[in-house]
């Protein structure tokens, strides 16, 4: 016992004096994990990634320029015969130029697939955009149920720190009873391992304060160390209707969102192929300068020029192997995939809100009986109570008694926050969380 109760003052006492002096409410963990949660920065970045790409400068609706200069040198021995047949030798050679351009391409069409190309970098970011809101969703997800966890252990720590209290006074009278020949060893023994139980539970449940604290502080992005407890407060929506949700599911599901622009990109895609059967046509400009010294033995002593260039040029793969072809049946095959896999995720969806339905309706009927469990059960435990100091009941039927209704107790803790989870989950899925 001597080493339980000091494995106690350590889990309890010492927290105790930390946690009460900050109440974190669910507002302020809100707004905490939107603005310091990992997964969400992360999806902030690629969001930002997404922004990038989708930028005109990655288009290929912009001409390229590029600019080019050169200079060259030579020196070499020369052997030099005229038209007449004479010869002449010119030895150390040297021969130099340089010279720059400035060149602008562009392509005129390709068959549609740059604008495609762009279409689909668009929809992409949506796309990321949408990826976004559902890693935020997920979060407070998390969030809540983290905080509703912590919310019903710190509860449940109540109802077994008050167990545990009578527990120990019931061993106290116990032992002044023996002492007057008023209960046995076997008294003694009960309640000894009753309170011991109860100590044990205590430590159980300490630890899951513990972890929930740990866990909800790391998705609020900061020190798990961190010591505070939560308002265990918890409101029930009484407003929510099955079908308004199962309208709002189909309407404002991210992941629905998420679906059909995926099959958008597939369709894109599919154009983007097709685009290969089509020809290509480019244009060229560039202007230019070039200067070469051609040394004793050229034609010509020196040589400069300037000029103005353009072009235009049609590319047609008449026949690439098949390959394009191979591409767009593969991408019709995929939007076709896409259309199923929207029909299974949404009936997925469709198979989760009616569950988290049912366990939030059981658990709203299993809260109304169980609040008369519970007053049933503490007018027993009284009675009960006042009947074992008298000595007209035994140290069995008291703990009975007691058990009875710690149980209720923590059955309509739990049915509370399961209610509450299961509401909150609902709320998720139909695009209505905040």
């Amino acid at each position: 016992m001597k080493y339980l109760y000091k494995i106690l003052a350590i889990l309890f006492l010492v927290p105790t004096l930390g946690i009460a002096q900050n109440v974190l409410n669910l507002e302020d963990a809100i707004a905490i994990a939107l603005k310091s949660n990992y997964d969400i920065q992360l999806a902030e970045n690629s969001v930002v990634q997404a922004d990038n790409n989708k930028s005109v400068y990655n288009s290929g609706f912009l001409p390229t320029v590029t600019a080019n200069a050169d200079a060259r040198y030579n020196t070499s021995n020369a052997k030099i015969t005229d038209q007449q047949g004479n010869e002449r030798e010119i030895e150390g050679v040297q021969t130099s130029g340089y010279g720059a351009s400035v060149g602008l391409n562009y392509v005129l069409f390709n068959g549609g697939a740059r604008k495609y190309q762009y279409d689909k970098l668009k929809n992409l970011f949506a796309l990321s955009s949408l990826q976004k809101k559902t890693q935020i969703e997920n979060t407070l997800i998390d969030v809540y149920t983290t905080y509703y966890n912590l919310a019903r252990s710190q509860e449940q720590k109540k109802t077994i720190e008050e167990a545990y209290k009578i527990s120990k006074e019931r061993l106290e009278r116990v032992v002044v009873q023996q002492e007057y020949g008023q209960k046995s060893n076997l008294d003694i023994l009960n309640a000894k391992v009753d309170a011991n139980k109860d100590s044990i539970n205590l430590i159980n449940v300490a630890v899951q304060v513990e972890n929930n604290r740990r866990n909800l502080n790391f998705l609020l992005g900061r020190e798990i160390s961190t010591v505070f407890s939560v308002d265990s407060e918890v409101r029930l929506d009484s407003n929510l209707s099955y079908l308004e949700l199962l309208t709002q599911l189909k309407s404002n599901n991210n992941e629905l969102k998420q679906l059909e622009l995926n099959q958008s990109i597939t369709q894109q895609d599919l154009k983007i192929n097709q685009a290969g059967w089509l020809p290509s046509v480019t244009t060229n400009a560039s202007y230019g300068y070039n200067f070469n010294d051609n040394g004793p033995a050229g034609f010509l002593a020196k040589q400069q020029s300037t000029g103005l260039s353009a072009g235009l040029n049609l590319s047609w793969n008449v026949f690439d192997g098949g390959a394009t072809k191979v591409r767009v049946q593969n991408a019709k095959i995929a939007m076709k995939t896409q259309e199923l896999n929207k029909q299974k995720i949404q009936l997925n969806l469709e198979n989760q809100l009616a569950t988290f339905w049912a366990e939030y309706t059981t658990q709203q009927a299993i809260i109304e009986n169980e609040k008369i469990n519970v007053e049933v059960s503490n007018q027993n435990f009284l009675k009960s109570k006042e009947l074992f100091n008298l000595g007209k009941i035994t140290s069995l039927d008291f703990r009975q008694a007691q058990l009875n209704l710690i149980n209720t107790k923590l059955n309509l803790l739990n049915a509370t926050y399961n209610a509450k989870i299961a509401e909150l989950q609902l709320k998720r899925f139909a695009g209505m969380l905040k």
